[in-house]
């Protein structure tokens, strides 16, 4: 089967990010968008994430062959309903939600006999939102979850992992119960205790002042995901309470254990533990878009001063090095700083290597 036309299905973030990187990639298909905001529908055309669409779910799927689901999880099941009397036979659905267990559950009960559901998550995003955010490569080299049950032909499994290697996603097969006890670890609990660490600091915020202003990059990167949309991530966290609520658990438990070393003065066993989580973490393989397959790395010193990064970039794409990832790590506030780039072979990082120490910055290599 070769597909024609595809349907997003939600015009924010993620489904307008996606028909951009498909008008992109794969110019011969056609993609309609459905939003509930004719606004947002006019948007997404006139930025090119849609070649047309429309507020009417029936006018959407009916001649869709993939139907991307890119809306919140829990307006899901309402969708289901209204789309289900529309859809053609063959027609592959798949969303684009966070948590996995209950919408695939809903979507194979509930799916016409002909009409295949196959669960996805890609692990990017922002904690901005609307189509005005939307990025053509918003999916490069970012990890996209796909979760088969043994309902799912093998073949759509593959046409789907087809159409998004490539937009530049990297695919990762797991079940949906896997799926939410993972991304629950690696996700969710992150969001949670980003925002309960912030409602500490402000609680003392508003008791005794100055605490914010103190704030530097430390606070700042650890809690940025705190300012994610709130009522997004409450669903987020209901919809996957039994995977998150033991997490919760075990971190309590360990976090009771460096309490307890802090309060005895226990040194050695404090930076045993200490040790101990240093060795984790350098061992998390690097990427900002989710769990990445090894990459080669560069840290690079700069000063904190704008048109840095920007000055960086530029010289490797002078050269036709492309950079698979980057992040931003300060040092010392207002003073200088460290950008690491990661890329994905051995060559083209060695080669940046080669440009940048060139140009005078000082550069230190990782994995080579």
């Amino acid at each position: 089967m070769k597909v024609k036309r595809i349907t997003i299905i939600g015009l924010g973030l993620i489904g307008g990010s996606l028909g951009l990187a498909l008008k992109k990639k794969l110019p011969e298909l056609k993609v309609c968008g459905v939003d509930l905001s004719a606004e947002v529908v006019r948007m997404a055309v006139e930025i090119g994430a849609i070649d047309d669409g429309t507020v009417q779910i029936e006018q959407g799927v009916a001649a869709a062959e993939i139907i991307f689901l890119a809306t919140p999880v829990p307006e899901m099941r309402q969708l289901c309903a209204k789309m289900v009397p529309y859809l053609a036979q063959g027609t592959i659905v798949t969303d684009m939600g966070s948590t996995k267990e209950k919408i695939v559950e809903l979507m194979e009960r509930s799916l016409p006999v002909g009409v295949t559901f196959l669960g996805g998550h890609p692990m990017a995003g922002s904690e901005k939102a609307g189509i005005q955010e939307a990025h053509v490569d918003l999916l490069e080299n970012a990890v996209y979850l796909l979760t088969p049950t043994t309902k799912t032909p093998i073949e759509v499994i593959d046409m789907v992992r087809s159409i998004l290697e490539r937009l530049g996603a990297r695919i990762i097969l797991l079940s949906p119960a896997e799926h939410d006890r993972k991304v629950a670890a690696i996700s969710h609990l992150p969001h949670f205790l980003a925002s309960a660490l912030v409602d500490t600091v402000g609680f003392l915020e508003e008791k005794e002042g100055g605490f914010f202003s103190l704030a530097a990059g430390g606070f700042r990167d650890t809690t940025r995901i705190a300012g994610s949309q709130s009522g997004m991530w409450c669903d987020i966290f209901l919809q996957n309470k039994r995977a998150l609520l033991p997490l919760l658990k075990e971190f309590q438990h360990i976090l009771a254990g460096y309490e307890a070393a802090l309060e005895t003065e226990d040194s050695s066993l404090l930076t045993e533990k200490l040790e101990q989580a240093k060795k984790w973490r350098e061992s998390v393989p690097a990427g900002l878009k989710g769990i990445l397959p090894q990459i080669f790395e560069l840290t690079v010193m700069v000063p904190d001063q704008p048109g840095v990064l920007a000055e960086l970039t530029g010289l490797l794409r002078e050269e036709g090095l492309n950079i698979s990832d980057i992040e931003i790590q300060r040092v010392r506030e207002e003073n200088e700083g460290t950008i690491r780039l990661g890329f994905v072979n051995k060559e083209s990082c060695e080669r940046a290597n080669q440009v940048l120490q060139s140009r005078g910055y000082l550069v230190y290599k990782t994995g080579l």
